[in-house]
Order: structure tokens, then C-alpha cells, then sequence
């Protein structure tokens, strides 16, 4: 066994994104020491339970070797959308949340037949879906953000707290537990790596391979969506550019967590774990005052650091 695999575990190991995680904290709570206070670690939290929902659908898209560009922009239309039913239109939560749910799981839909039946690859197609939301979410309020006149949605009580612990993060626990639970525990998850480890020979045992490529677009559509509900009900107010970036960070934090481009090994948990390191990185640049731009330099040494020891042939498809 290498100097490597006995540090990180192998290859799609949770331990390796658990090794980036604390080397993270480390270096954060010596550089600054007010980092590991509760009421900052609280709010770093909460403020990665957005991405990291985001990153349990893409690592699930990855997973089968493909790549899903628009998570971004269903997060944000979706936000815009279940603002614009609730403040705009007057509906109850009741019912403007599941068809915000079922606009994301539409898309996911679409986006999977285009991908399948329409053999275009997932990198154009869904590079369509972010600049096409992008525009869709500027439609509902005619670029306008939109938050209630008393500042609380009628779902804000998804932003309220349990037990003391705020219901975002125990929504986002209970994402990473069914979604681990899902790809480690049926066989619905062998036959996702599978897909991305050897499509051909997932095709020759009989696998449904056109099936599971729409059903995980589905999944990533539906979780893009949750996010948006949630970043909405945590802000008190949607934008159309809300969650800038957070299409190549849910990118970056699932390569980060060890699932590589061409899929078929890796694990939801190291995925959400690269979506916290990330979120720490943004936590820790406000505690420093430095300017946001070097987020993205971080970033992306972290991500060239990941690259190394996620790396693999194979490419999108």
C-alpha cells in the first residue's frame, strides 16, 4: 500500500475528504482563532446547508459520469418561483411548495431526456438549463428580487430551529443520510457506480441505463429546488442571481469529496464534507476581512489539490 492510500484511504474513501476537512479546521482555528466559537460554527452550518444540498444531487449525477451545469440556476428559479406563488399569487405554503418540488424534478426530467433520448451530452444540456433559468428567474419579478411586506415567507418556519438546532441543517442531515444510505445500502446505488464505472458492460448485464440517467437529472432537479425553498426561507427575500457560483462549487466540493469526473466510486458524505471545506473557506475569508475574490484562488488550489488524489480516465459524457 502507497504513502498516499495509507494517509487517504482508497480511491472514493470518505476518509480522504475527512483528511482535507480537518487539515481545513486546523489551519482555520490557527489563523483565526475566533473561528471555532459555537455562534460561528453555527452559522457556517447553516450557511453550507444550501450547498450542500446541492452537492448530494450533483455527486449523484457525477457518479454516473456525467455532469449537471444548471443546478445553480433551478436553485435560484425555484426561490423565485415559490416567492412569486406565495407573495405575488397568495398561495399557501401547502401547495406552492410541492409544485416548486415538482418544477425541479420537470426539469431534471427534461434535462434527462435531452441527455438520453436526444444523445446531446450533459455538459451542453445542462449548460442550456443554467443560462435558460437564469432567465426564467429574472421573468418572475422582472429582475426584481421579491420578499414579503411583514419579511417572513409563509415557509419561514423552515428557518426556525428544533430542539435548538435550526430545521436547515436537519433537513440537510436527513438529504446526506437518505442519499448515502441510497448509493452504499441498494441496489439502486450499485447500479449508479456501475453506470459510471463501465457503461458498456452496465448495458450488456441488462441495466436501464437511459432510466437511471433521467431518474439521478430527477433527483439533482428536486434537491436544486429544496435549496432555493431553502435559501429563501433562511434570507428572508429571493434574487434571480441568487446562489452565484454555486453550480461550479457543488462541482468542486464533489470532486473535493472524492468522486471523480468519470464516476463509479465515492460516497454522498465525502461529497458534503467537500461542500463544507468549501463553505469554510468562505467563512473563514469574512472572519479574515479579506475581499471575496480570493475565495475563488482558494478554491481552486484546493481544487487542483483534490484533482490529485480524485484522479482518474474518463470523461464527461
Amino acid at each position: 500500500m502507497s504513502i498516499n492510500q495509507q494517509l487517504f484511504g482508497e480511491p472514493g474513501s470518505v476518509k480522504r475528504p475527512i483528511v482535507f476537512l480537518i487539515i481545513a479546521l486546523i489551519i482555520s482555528t490557527l489563523i483565526a482563532p475566533s473561528f471555532l466559537s459555537g455562534r460561528n460554527i453555527d452559522a457556517l452550518l447553516v450557511s453550507s446547508s444550501f450547498l450542500i444540498v446541492l452537492t448530494v444531487g450533483e455527486s449523484l449525477v457525477i457518479m454516473t459520469g456525467m455532469i449537471d451545469l444548471g443546478v445553480q440556476s433551478i436553485m435560484a428559479s425555484a426561490g423565485m418561483f415559490v416567492a412569486f406563488l406565495t407573495v405575488l399569487h397568495g398561495f399557501p405554503a401547502i401547495t406552492a411548495l410541492p409544485l416548486t418540488i415538482i418544477a425541479g424534478a420537470v426539469v431534471g426530467w427534461i434535462v434527462g431526456l435531452l441527455v438520453t433520448k436526444g444523445r446531446i451530452p450533459s455538459f451542453i444540456v445542462t449548460l442550456g438549463t443554467y443560462w435558460g433559468l437564469k432567465g426564467v428567474a429574472l421573468l418572475f419579478n422582472g429582475g426584481n428580487y421579491i420578499s414579503p411586506n411583514n419579511g417572513l415567507f409563509n415557509f419561514s418556519s423552515l428557518a426556525n430551529n428544533t430542539l435548538g438546532i435550526s430545521n436547515l441543517l436537519l433537513i440537510t442531515f436527513f438529504i446526506i443520510i437518505i442519499g448515502q444510505i441510497m448509493l452504499s445500502a441498494t441496489p439502486l446505488g450499485i447500479w449508479l457506480k456501475s453506470l459510471g464505472s463501465n457503461e458498456a458492460a452496465a448495458k450488456t448485464v441488462g441495466l436501464r441505463i437511459d432510466s437511471l440517467k433521467i431518474l439521478v437529472f430527477i433527483i439533482s432537479g428536486i434537491l436544486a429546488a429544496l435549496a432555493g425553498i431553502m435559501i429563501a426561507a433562511w434570507q428572508g427575500s429571493i434574487y434571480p442571481t441568487t446562489g452565484s457560483g454555486y453550480s461550479l462549487q457543488a462541482i468542486a466540493a464533489v470532486i473535493l469529496g472524492g468522486i471523480p469526473f468519470s464516476g463509479g466510486r465515492g460516497s454522498v458524505i465525502g461529497a458534503a464534507i467537500g461542500a463544507l471545506i468549501i463553505g469554510l473557506i468562505d467563512d473563514l475569508i469574512v472572519l479574515l476581512g479579506l475581499p471575496s475574490l480570493y475565495e475563488y484562488i482558494f478554491v481552486a488550489v484546493i481544487l487542483v489539490i483534490a484533482g490529485f488524489q480524485a484522479r482518474s480516465r474518463g470523461v464527461v459524457k
